[in-house]
């Protein structure tokens, strides 16, 4: 959670080794940086491309809507903009309905250097809560497959939560740890992104908890814990791919440090760029990211014998396996919908859906994971084994002989991808009712009716004699 404190309590809260060693790394600039506490955090936020009906032009309009009339571009991310301190896009119905996510400016980098392609295997190998996540979705447009890992259980859950209030379809959601996903996607992607555990130097500002918790032994067990990470993320890379490394951190143990390490473990791979963003140079917090380029030759790795060499390499034995419990493993294999399953799904489809989204759907690779019927994005591999949140699109669920669709269908769709829509303006009382989960009035069509905030879908619900029953989300429901 996101908590700002004065620039006079923040630098008498940190400690004394900290700033010894940040008066070491910045020499002369450090004045400068210990001044930059003093001002007010930036603030942003990324409009989501995948939205169906947002386009570049509206971009002002969605904004100035949303409360923010401050507006400033993010130079480094597409789509980003800062906000001020008197705006809250998060309490606003845009934010319900995925038109864009909150995220911290200078944690736009790494995704905006790694910039994977419609098609492209990609894998965020520590994803939670979901900003880089949504971000990597938004260059692939919905093609290709994103797989977004979670090694924490609770983390996980929100991952999926953002993953779905995006309307992301091609991402499948993980809770594993790396070596587990290593042993299972031998060179498979051919993009991966790493932001790592890390001491959170970057956010201490934002996140006084990460100041208490800091020490120079921590430091120490991060860079262990990425040692292992980046290892596993490059057992996982094709030959000629593209890792991101990224911290929130300043040390040059967990940066610098623990990429020359991994350069020195890995001689097939290369450093193409390595960058800093500090709060007293960027609009935004701390950061760190390096590209690492892995040769499309057969290059052999380090021998053994040199491995054993380098330093603190007892941390395989330390950490492998780390958070992973026997008994934890999902036993729920892929299963396809039956005959009356998928009669059941077509007379939905046909009756709600327009002809495209129709043949969109059922065209799709179809499979029963935990009770609910996925699309699985284009080249998923067997998933058998596997923790997963989240494989693909859900479409919905079978409830005895009928078909209920998910929620994360509804945030998928647009206006023109159903045959009943209920569009509701801003600032008509019916919205906050909506939003409660209260029944509203409609003139809308018998059956599924997908709810519209001003022309964006935020949810479903089902039209019988001129009243909308709610099939808004119980947890999302809000006292506004």
């Amino acid at each position: 959670m996101e908590i700002n404190i004065s620039g006079d309590e923040y630098l008498k809260s940190l400690p004394k080794e900290f700033k010894d060693r940040m008066k070491k790394l910045l020499g002369d600039e450090w004045e400068n940086f210990e001044y930059s506490y003093m001002k007010e955090s930036c603030r942003g936020l990324r409009i989501n491309s995948l939205k169906k009906g947002v386009l570049k032009e509206k971009h002002g309009e969605i904004l100035k809507k949303a409360g923010i009339d401050y507006v400033e571009k993010v130079e480094w991310a597409d789509d980003g903009y800062y906000y001020d301190n008197t705006s809250y896009p998060g309490k606003h119905p845009y934010h319900e309905a995925g038109l864009y996510y909150i995220q911290e400016p200078s944690a736009m980098s790494a995704a905006a250097l790694l910039r994977p392609e419609p098609g492209d295997l990609v894998l965020d190998l520590c994803a939670a809560p979901g900003g880089k996540s949504t971000q990597l979705a938004s260059y692939m447009g919905q093609e290709g497959l994103l797989i977004s890992n979670e090694i924490h259980p609770e983390r996980c859950k929100i991952l999926s939560r953002n993953t779905e209030r995006m309307g992301i379809a091609n991402a499948v959601i993980t809770n594993e740890d790396s070596s587990l996903l290593a042993e299972k996607f031998p060179e498979f992607f051919d993009k991966i992104l790493i932001d790592a555990p890390c001491s959170g130097e970057g956010m201490f500002r934002k996140n006084p908890q990460a100041i208490e918790e800091w020490s120079v032994d921590n430091i120490r067990l991060c860079a262990k814990r990425q040692a292992e990470i980046l290892d596993n993320g490059a057992a996982m890379l094709k030959r000629g791919g593209v890792m991101v490394y990224s911290t929130c951190t300043f040390s040059r143990e967990e940066n610098e440090e623990t990429i020359e390490a991994f350069i020195k473990r890995h001689r097939d791979f290369d450093i193409e760029k390595q960058l800093r963003l500090f709060p007293h140079k960027h609009k935004g917090e701390g950061h760190f990211v390096a590209v690492l380029k892995k040769s499309s030759t057969g290059f052999c790795n380090i021998s053994e014998a040199e491995y054993q060499k380098v330093d603190n390499i007892n941390y395989r034995k330390e950490f492998s396996g780390n958070n992973c419990k026997k008994g934890q493993r999902n036993k729920n294999t892929e299963r396809k919908p039956d005959k009356n399953q998928m009669e059941a799904l077509r007379e939905f489809t046909s009756r709600t859906l327009s002809a495209h989204i129709e043949q969109y759907i059922l065209s799709g690779h179809l499979i029963l994971f935990g009770g609910r019927l996925y699309r699985l994005p284009e080249a998923t591999p067997s998933l058998n084994g596997l923790k997963v949140l989240r494989a693909g699109l859900c479409i919905g669920e079978f409830k005895k002989e009928r078909f209920e669709p998910s929620h994360a269908l509804a945030l998928f769709l647009g206006k023109n991808d159903v045959k009943s829509s209920e569009d509701i303006s801003l600032t008509d009382v019916r919205l906050e009712k909506y939003l409660r989960g209260e029944t509203i009035e409609t003139d809308a069509l018998k059956g599924w009716c997908l709810v519209c905030a001003d022309g964006y879908s935020i949810g479903w619900g089902k039209v019988s004699g001129g009243q909308l029953k709610n099939h808004y989300p119980k947890g999302l429901r809000k006292n506004v």
